[in-house]
Formats: C-alpha cells, structure tokens, sequence
C-alpha cells in the first residue's frame, strides 16, 4: 500500500515538474513571428514556405542563431506592416529605416541599402531629369505605399503624376507596357525584372538617382512591444551572423551599394 501510495506521489511530482518546466520554456523561448514581402531577388517565397534569396538567407541564419522557435510568412507590404506595429515579438525585414519609424521599432541590424534609380524607355520620347522637381512633369509608376511613393509625396509629386501599383511587378508591367513615363525602382530589383521578362538592359535608361536620400539602407526589425531581452538575443545573433564568412563579404557589398551619400 505505502508502495502504491509513493509511486503514484512519485508520478504527480514528475508530472507537475514536466509541466513546469514546460511553462519555463515557454517564457524563455517565445515563438518569434517573421513577416516580409515577396521582393525577388532579396526574398522569395509564397506565404507558409521556405524563404530563399540574397537578404532572406541572413534572416534565417540570424534566427536559427537565436535559438528561438518561429514562423515564416510571406505577405503584402502592408499586412507585414501592420503586423509588425500591433504585435509583439514580430520581426519584420527588410524595412527601411526612417524618422518617422525609428521609435516604432527595435533596429537589429542593416542588411540591404536600396538603390533608387528613375528610369524612362529608351524607345520613347526623349526625358530630361536634372533634379527630382523635372520629374513632376511626367507620369511616374511607383509601388504603393512603399518609401519610395511615400517620398516622393513628401516631395510634392500628387496622385495626378503618380501611379501606384499593388506591387513592384505590376508597377514595373505598367512602365515596360508604355502606360508610364518613368519608374522609380530599386536598381537590382528592376533588373531582376528585366531578365524575367527576357528584356535587354540597354533598353532603358536610368535618369536620376536618389542621392539625397538618407534612409535608402533596409533592416531586420522587431516589433516594439518584443522583450528587451530578445531583442538583445537578436542583435548578437546579427552580430555573429554578419561576422561570419559565409555573410561578411555579400553583407559589405549589399550594404556598398546603396542611393545615398554615406
């Protein structure tokens, strides 16, 4: 009897004990959520698959780093940004780092610097752009809702010579299908676009570059309300990452070249 009484005191101890050392777990090691958008050739992926390309693949070594449990989705600007401004323990990439964003994030570390090229169809006729303001005079495609749109609204373009696309590829069709003058496009984004398209660099022609633009460089960023201790957690695990040979050499170049005047 006192034999049965101690086995089954023994079981509700390892139970209990189980239990709470899975709770402990819990709290030490939350599941982080990673959002980002579909941005060939830096990410690419369909939402709930494995992520491949140039900034996907550091975002994934930065994670497993970490040691953290997570999930990958792949969504609209949007939806990722939204996500990444009303909930914790959600980390976003690549976002631009601006002012009006800088206190709405924690900023683990630079992984990629836009290059903001404005280009025109060699094939149509002749554009001269000397300074951003020349660009006013001509219908320009541009990704909704993305920093460059959102700057050049900040500069005085309207919706009367801006045509928003729900996303980069659309906004890119627009211009190669002549129903635009100009595009305003990260540079290795275009041209990944044209290859795909089976279309010849030579056919278009850059015009001006967003050299005045400070906030051109793109990183890894977690929500706000994240715990300052992850947050830590992940800002060593860049380090390391970023440090590493199999990233410091591509992370330097990445960040090399960018459309701003460092």
């Amino acid at each position: 009897m006192y034999k049965l009484f101690y086995q089954s005191v023994f079981f509700v101890f390892t139970l209990v004990s189980a239990l709470f050392v899975g709770c402990a777990n819990a709290v030490v090691k939350p599941s982080i959520k990673v959002v980002t958008e579909f941005m060939p050739p830096l990410q690419m992926a369909k939402s709930g698959h494995q992520i491949h390309g140039k900034v996907a693949q550091l975002v994934q070594a930065v994670t497993k780093d970490t040691g953290l449990p997570h999930s990958i989705d792949v969504f609209p600007w949007a939806r990722s940004y939204l996500w990444a401004t009303t909930k914790p323990n959600v980390l976003i990439f690549p976002i631009i780092r601006t002012k009006e964003r800088e206190d709405k994030f924690h900023w683990v570390g630079r992984v990629w610097s836009f290059s903001a090229q404005m280009y025109r169809l060699k094939g149509r006729k002749p554009i001269v752009i000397n300074k951003l303001e020349d660009a006013k005079n001509y219908n320009i495609a541009v990704y909704r809702d993305d920093f460059f749109h959102r700057y050049l609204l900040a500069q005085g373009f309207n919706e009367s010579n801006l045509y928003p696309a729900a996303g980069i590829e659309q906004s890119i069709n627009l211009f190669l299908n002549k129903r635009v003058d100009l595009i305003l496009v990260d540079s290795s984004i275009f041209e990944y676009y044209l290859k795909q398209y089976q279309r010849d660099i030579d056919e278009v022609e850059s015009l001006f570059t967003l050299k005045n633009v400070k906030q051109n460089d793109a990183y890894i960023a977690l929500s706000k309300s994240t715990n300052p201790a992850i947050v830590e957690l992940f800002k060593q695990s860049y380090q390391r990452v970023a440090a590493s040979p199999e990233f410091a050499d591509s992370l330097r170049d990445a960040v090399a070249v960018s459309a701003n005047t460092q």
